[in-house]
């Protein structure tokens, strides 16, 4: 229970905190949340929604553009939450960050990473184990970590990841 608490904590720093830093620049965020499975929900998030952790097992989100009902999300299904700063309603800039393998032994690739970009990799418990500048299509080494899952952080992405 106290793992998941602090898995909650550590997604509420890394994604709430974002989320109200571009929600406040921008007209509206585009939230996307891809589950463990490969399906995808998509929100349209006004400065006024709201999108937080309910007893650190669930990601709620409320009062969207298109619809003002309330949807929670288990946070253990969940695996990548991305959020795009949108200023009209046909404009979107893709953050859409990915990496490969996972799981992986040795040295992961980041894609689609635009400029210089840190990327942070965060034990469960929140403690920061790694953090390294990249460009797109490069390699971070991981193999000095020990096995177990990890959260990793890179331009308004956050992906589980397990190192075997």
């Amino acid at each position: 229970m106290k793992q998941l608490i602090n898995r909650g904590l550590l997604l509420i720093i890394l994604t709430l905190g974002l989320i109200l830093r571009v929600a406040a620049q921008s007209t509206y965020v585009h939230l996307t949340i891809t589950m463990n499975d490969g399906t995808e929900e998509t929100y349209d998030m006004l400065n006024t929604s709201y999108m937080y952790f309910d007893n650190g097992e669930k990601l709620v989100i409320t009062e969207t553009i298109d619809k003002m009902t309330t949807v929670a999300y288990p946070l253990a299904d969940i695996r990548k939450i991305t959020c795009q700063e949108v200023e009209g309603l046909d404009e979107t800039s893709s953050l859409d960050v990915a990496f490969f393998p996972n799981p992986v032994h040795d040295k992961v690739t980041f894609r689609n990473v635009r400029g210089k970009q840190t990327v942070k990799i965060y034990a469960l418990d929140g403690r920061l184990i790694k953090a390294t500048q990249i460009d797109d299509n490069q390699t971070v080494d991981v193999s000095t970590l020990p096995q177990g899952l990890y959260l990793v952080n890179v331009n308004y992405n956050t992906f589980k990841m397990m190192k075997l």
